[in-house]
């Protein structure tokens, strides 16, 4: 700790703006910036230490900004103890074949909280897909309309008035729904997202982000082991 405080307290100095540097003068500065590297230098072990610590709040910061966004749809408790990201394309297979399992764990599980995420990197069809997703969600059939997408079969073409169909059968009206898809914070959306999800080095879809780690793919034994890990660090932290 001691440590910590040091190489926090040094890394001001070398940093600090001119108001608070104003209480040194050159020749001081000079003289505590040898003292510091000197010390760093003899003890790398402090700096690596901070460094982690630094990487650990960059990390949980930005597990912070993909959970949180109000503009994304999501299900479930807004405190609850495990939260699962998805990133997903409509036209994507491994997504189609992960649907029932994320849906099921918003049906069995109280203590997860879905967030839904487009990430459309496959097609056109993709894209418009996605964009129609947003566009309809504050007409409030969102999930209808993602379950109607991510059903359609992937051996048909995804057509424009297949979009529409599927949004009509999902009770939105498509009319408003396609003047939204030309709103610019759809577009905002989607870059979000897509920078995210190269942030989290998510290549390709599905991506799951669960409480902070990433499982990429659809690998289901592997995403109910961290399902469980997770909940064993929520009671642990109680």
């Amino acid at each position: 700790m001691i440590a910590r405080l040091f190489v926090l307290a040094s890394l001001a100095v070398f940093a600090a703006p001119v108001a608070s540097a104003q209480t040194f003068n050159g020749q001081e500065q000079a003289e505590i910036r040898a003292i510091v590297r000197e010390y760093l230098v003899n003890n790398p072990d402090v700096l690596r230490e901070a460094l982690d610590a630094l990487a650990e709040r960059n990390n949980a910061e930005r597990w912070q900004q993909i959970r949180n966004d109000p503009r994304d749809f999501s299900i479930g408790p807004a405190n609850a103890a495990i939260t699962v990201v998805e990133f997903y394309d409509y036209r994507c297979a491994y997504c189609h074949a992960a649907m029932e399992w994320v849906l099921d764990l918003t049906r069995t599980r109280r203590d997860v909280r879905i967030v839904f995420k487009e990430l459309p990197i496959l097609s056109d069809a993709s894209m418009e897909a996605a964009r129609a997703a947003l566009a309809a969600r504050p007409q409030g059939r969102y999930l209808q309309f993602h379950q109607a997408l991510m059903s359609f079969p992937l051996d048909r073409d995804m057509t424009s008035a297949e979009i529409d169909t599927l949004a009509r059968r999902s009770g939105i009206d498509v009319t408003r729904m396609r003047r939204a898809m030309e709103n610019p914070e759809i577009t905002a959306i989607l870059e979000q997202n897509r920078a995210q999800a190269i942030d989290y080095n998510i290549s390709g879809t599905p991506g799951f982000v669960i409480n902070g780690e990433l499982i990429p793919g659809f690998n289901q034994p592997l995403l109910e082991s961290r399902l469980r890990e997770a909940a064993r660090e929520r009671r642990a932290s109680r």
